[in-house]
């Protein structure tokens, strides 16, 4: 029996191998793995947009956010594709971004405000429930409705949401 066994282990292992390959390689590609890209899911797109749903409580956690919503629309415009952005915040995250940010939000907001098309919303339910003041949440974001009923409305539209919390 330990002879069956160690064959059907080769057996299983041969053939593991056989079907994995060719798994990660694309022989057609002429890139290095030094030159990540995302040609593949970006074929064919003219466009990205992107809904990010924020909802963090930590101003640090929200700088090196912003700081990757930047490389992402930098790596989009690199590859040939127009980023589209809607930064919605909710939960927490809105007492963030109320006349009581500190400098540095006050500075990644007003830099991803600058950026074209980019459309920043700040949750009214959350304000409510977290006793935000809507007047005063910073004057680049739109405080809308529901921030669930934007990311469904542009989510219809083509918008990928990305969660960030």
């Amino acid at each position: 029996m330990k002879n069956i066994s160690k064959c059907t282990l080769l057996a299983c292992l041969f053939g593991t191998v056989l079907l994995t390959a060719g798994c990660g390689s694309d022989s057609d590609s002429t890139l290095s793995p030094a030159e990540p890209n995302d040609q593949v899911a970006l074929a064919g797109e003219t466009t990205g947009k992107l809904f990010f749903d924020v909802n963090i409580a930590d101003a640090d956690k929200l700088a090196l956010y912003f700081d990757v919503i930047l490389e992402t629309s930098n790596g989009l415009k690199d590859q040939g594709v127009e980023p589209m952005f809607v930064i919605a915040f909710r939960g927490l995250s809105v007492t963030l971004i109320d006349d009581n940010a500190n400098d540095t939000t006050k500075a990644l907001i007003k830099t991803m405000a600058a950026l074209p098309n980019v459309r920043l919303e700040a949750c009214s339910v959350a304000t409510s429930l977290f006793e935000v003041d809507n007047a005063t949440i910073l004057p680049e974001i739109a405080v809308v409705g529901n921030t669930f009923i934007s990311s469904m409305g542009y989510q219809a539209v083509g918008y990928a949401p990305v969660l960030i919390q």
